[in-house]
C-alpha cells in the first residue's frame, strides 16, 4: 500500500470514528453521563486509527 493510500484510509477511519463517537458522546450526555461529548469522539478516532491497520488489503493487492 502507498503512502496517499494509507493516508487516505486512515482519514476516513478517523472521521467514521470521530462520527460515531460523537453521536455516542450525544447519547451519553443526553442520559446525563458525560459533560463533554467530544471525549467521546477523540476516544473514537484513537480506536479508528488504531483499528485501520488491520483491516484486510484490498482484492488483488500482493504481498511481496
Amino acid at each position: 500500500m502507498d503512502a496517499l493510500t494509507f493516508l487516505s484510509r486512515l482519514t476516513v477511519w478517523s472521521f467514521a470514528g470521530a462520527a460515531l463517537g460523537l453521536l455516542a458522546g450525544l447519547l451519553l450526555v443526553a442520559v446525563g453521563v458525560l459533560d463533554n461529548p467530544f471525549w467521546a469522539a477523540s476516544a473514537g478516532i484513537l480506536v479508528a486509527a488504531l483499528r485501520m491497520p488491520s483491516t484486510r488489503p484490498e482484492p488483488g493487492a500482493r504481498r511481496d
